[in-house]
């Protein structure tokens, strides 16, 4: 970043992924922390920011010339204040000297204020990207595109989707994340447990500790502090509901969901104990799933009431 800096210098073709130097004001800093890296870093690009690579006690321009001289990609948010800052024109003069004539998109511009594009940018004519209004999904797409990205959602809907889970959780409500398509959910989660709720614990029900019923209590006992050894069913429902306090509420996410409905040996009793810890609020689930809760548990105990559900809609498999 600037206000203290960035720049990408070398060609990857057409990979994936590239490593991104983001150069932008402190004006802009709460944009670019809350929307622009998250949506980078959720389609796979990894991003060079100075809020989470610069040290302290080593000279901020040197750190930010050797930042952006590793990176493949520099992102220029644009604003008036970005213009007037000295550091953030270094970082720009460095990013459009690896390529002074645009050709192999080495910097992208993002126009995120109301600012004229300065005459290096102006001269060649690149194609920006406008940010003005972040609702444009076009213009997402095609930042992403640039740095090698690719959510397999509108970005626009993923920040939404991302808004609301964090809303819901705030307040304390489950929520039912329900993926279609190529959209990038584990992005998202890994996104709000490490930005918002560091002490979620996350289970994945796609992996062998939770292959069995007695693997996926266990797991949840883990996740909420408690080492209790784990009886056969049906008594691991009572170790199970014991294991919350009555005063306080544990966050879980629970992810792959759709697991539940092809290991048999879950049985549908567990399913309605993890609602009962959740309308006796002892328990906030964050389940991602493709099919909704309703549809896997029986009419008589629908999730509706108690659960929000919470779309995330993506680009065909």
């Amino acid at each position: 970043m600037c206000d203290g800096a960035h720049d990408g210098v070398s060609d990857m073709g057409d990979s994936k992924g590239r490593k991104v130097f983001v150069s932008y004001s402190h004006h802009q800093g709460k944009w670019v922390r809350e929307r622009l890296v998250p949506v980078l870093k959720a389609a796979g690009v990894e991003v060079i920011i100075d809020k989470e690579r610069f040290e302290a006690g080593i000279s901020v321009y040197r750190q930010m010339d050797e930042e952006q001289a590793g990176a493949e990609r520099t992102v220029a948010v644009l604003s008036g204040e970005y213009l007037l800052s000295e550091a953030c024109k270094h970082e720009l003069k460095r990013g459009v000297a690896a390529d002074p004539a645009f050709v192999k998109g080495y910097l992208i511009p993002v126009r995120r204020g109301e600012c004229e594009l300065p005459g290096e940018i102006k001269g060649p004519n690149p194609i920006y990207v406008d940010l003005r209004d972040d609702r444009n999904a076009g213009q997402w797409s095609l930042l992403l595109k640039g740095c090698g990205g690719d959510l397999g959602a509108e970005a626009p809907d993923w920040l939404a989707a991302r808004d609301e889970i964090v809303r819901c959780l705030r307040d304390q409500r489950s929520v039912n994340l329900v993926v279609s398509g190529r959209a990038e959910w584990r992005g998202l989660i890994e996104h709000v447990k490490d930005e918002h709720f560091p002490d979620m614990g996350v289970i994945d029900l796609n992996s062998g500790a939770t292959a069995s019923r007695r693997g996926l209590v266990q797991e949840i006992l883990r996740a909420v502090g408690r080492s209790t050894e784990v009886p056969a069913s049906p008594e691991d429902l009572v170790v199970l509901a014991n294991a919350f306090p009555k005063n306080g509420r544990h966050l879980l996410a629970l992810v792959r969901f759709d697991r539940f409905e092809e290991r048999k040996d879950y049985g549908m009793d567990l399913l309605l104990a993890l609602r009962n810890l959740i309308e006796g609020r002892h328990l906030v689930l964050l389940v991602e799933s493709r099919t909704p809760l309703d549809a896997m548990a029986p009419t008589s105990s629908p999730w509706t009431p108690l659960v929000r559900t919470v779309e995330l809609r993506g680009a065909q498999l």
